[in-house]
């Protein structure tokens, strides 16, 4: 890691160097098409180093962007900005297929299998579900992740059948921009009444307890307020001792709000509210829970005798991240955990799992079963033997091809809150809430004439956060005046790992 930093630091100087050059006395760029092509190469280079070294995309952005006019027809520069909206944080990951085929029609014949694959992977965020089984199909010749293809079909094939019959009388409404950001924002929890909102962040601002720029990269809880009844109060964090400097995230909470699951540092913790938005110190659950493996989800029935939770327990596990039980004895002691088997868990991952008010309903999110890409929403309903039917998907437009995970339902079974990272959010992943609407009860709008609403930032009227592509000039200013930031940032990300963060979801 040391060796990068130091070859991006010289990569820097070197860039600033050639910047100084070709700037005149009116600080207006020469035409770089009369001079020597080395500042758009070294451009190229730091974003390189940026993108597929230190991995950040949004980073490399500005420089792949400052070097696009003079070299855009070439097909190297092309994938390159279609693979960085694809890894992308704050930009549509739908964005790169310009840039895509645009590489693709260069090439011609001589396309790489890699090439169809981010295309077709592009096409399949887009919900062009047809197009996109056309070119997973002609990425399979030549490609060493063919099983990785023939999955990504058979999501397409249950999108399309997902998109052509969405789920009825369903509104779903983005949070809007205060209470989320250009970052991460999940796993929400709300009380029974949805006045509180709790919920994990990695927003880019200084914290009250440590004010340092690298702790944007911490995952804490904030908490907001409901104003009214579609307005939320400025979030805020949770004071110490719940969030601290690592790792803290939101996992569930109690029917009557009195308790809290948190995730810390691979491991599940409980605490519990003294007034207001004032918690405990968070205490670990015990080893029947807790693993020397990674437990990253979890939630109580009603009665808070038996708890669900996830696991990647590779002594046990179907797949990667599987669902698991454990029921309290007479003494109050947590029982041996059990996987909850092959009905509900699959070879990939299960995650945010959650429960209906009467036990009998499991809602979780997986990469298996009939998902129609990346995680959806399933539920599970429970028969008086205790046996699991077969999870259904949620459909659309709950579910998309993005990431749709950590769905709780409230206690009246009429409203929901979970995460996506679908198009029309405002950063990596957004907080939205889910109306089911009653057929059969009177409502103050004829909503008899809805099949569904999905409001999202754009329908919501609230200001887009611009795209942003850079161009040389642009560039070559940011870069003069510093990148002390960017480098301690980096630094601190190399060192985080996994396990650390709840927030494994790519």
């Amino acid at each position: 890691m040391k060796k990068i930093l130091i070859l991006f630091t010289l990569l820097i100087s070197s860039f600033l160097l050639q910047a100084q050059n070709i700037v005149d006395s009116t600080n207006h760029v020469v035409d770089l098409g009369q001079k020597d092509m080395s500042l758009v190469r070294a451009l190229v280079r730091l974003g390189d180093s940026l993108f597929y070294q230190l991995h950040q995309p949004d980073e490399a952005f500005k420089y792949y962007f400052g070097a696009y006019d003079y070299i855009s027809e070439e097909p190297g520069i092309n994938k390159k900005i279609g693979e960085c909206y694809l890894a992308s944080i704050t930009e549509e990951k739908s964005d790169g297929i310009t840039y895509l085929k645009k590489a693709l029609a260069i090439e011609g014949d001589t396309a790489s299998s890699d090439l169809y694959f981010n295309i077709a992977t592009t096409l399949h965020y887009n919900a062009l579900f047809d197009e996109a089984t056309e070119y997973y199909e002609k990425s399979i010749k030549g490609s060493d992740k063919v099983e990785v293809i023939e999955k990504r079909i058979k999501e397409c094939i249950f999108g399309k059948e997902f998109y052509s019959s969405p789920k009825q009388h369903v509104i779903i409404k983005n949070l809007g921009p205060l209470v989320n950001s250009k970052y991460a924002d999940f796993c929400p929890l709300v009380d029974a009444v949805e006045d509180d909102l709790y919920f994990t962040t990695r927003r880019h601002e200084f914290r009250t307890d440590n004010p340092d720029i690298q702790t944007h990269l911490w995952e804490n809880i904030y908490h907001s307020h409901r104003k009214d009844y579609s307005h939320w109060s400025s979030p805020v964090p949770l004071p110490n001792p719940v969030n601290h400097d690592h790792h803290t995230a939101t996992v569930s909470i109690s029917m009557d709000g009195s308790e809290m699951i948190l995730f810390r540092s691979g491991d599940l913790y409980i605490s519990y509210s003294q007034q207001d938005t004032i918690w405990s110190k968070p205490k670990k659950l015990p080893n029947q829970i807790n693993s020397i493996f990674v437990e990253t989800s979890a939630c109580l029935n009603y009665q808070m005798d038996t708890l669900y939770f996830v696991s990647n327990d590779e002594f046990s596990t179907i797949g990667g991240l599987d669902i698991y039980m454990s029921i309290k004895d007479r003494n109050g002691k947590w029982g041996t955990a059990r996987n909850l088997g092959a009905m509900i868990n699959t070879p990939y991952d299960e995650e945010g799992v959650a429960l209906s008010r009467d036990g009998n309903t499991l809602y979780f999110s997986s990469r298996g079963h009939d998902t129609m890409g990346g995680y959806d929403v399933f539920k599970s309903t429970k028969d008086f033997q205790g046996n699991w039917s077969t999870p259904e998907n949620l459909g659309y437009p709950i579910n998309s091809p993005y990431d749709d995970v950590y769905f709780m339902i409230r206690s009246n079974g009429r409203h929901a809150y979970y995460s996506s990272s679908r198009q029309g959010g405002y950063g990596e992943k957004d907080i939205y809430r889910i109306s089911i609407l009653d057929e059969d009860k009177p409502l103050s709008l004829d909503r008899k004439e809805i099949d569904f609403l999905l409001l999202n930032k754009d329908s919501l009227q609230h200001k887009k956060h611009p795209t942003h592509v850079d161009h040389l000039k642009e560039v070559k200013q940011q870069t003069l005046d510093a990148t002390t930031d960017l480098l301690k940032t980096l630094m601190l990300h190399a060192q985080l790992s996994s396990k650390d963060s709840v927030n494994q979801i790519e």
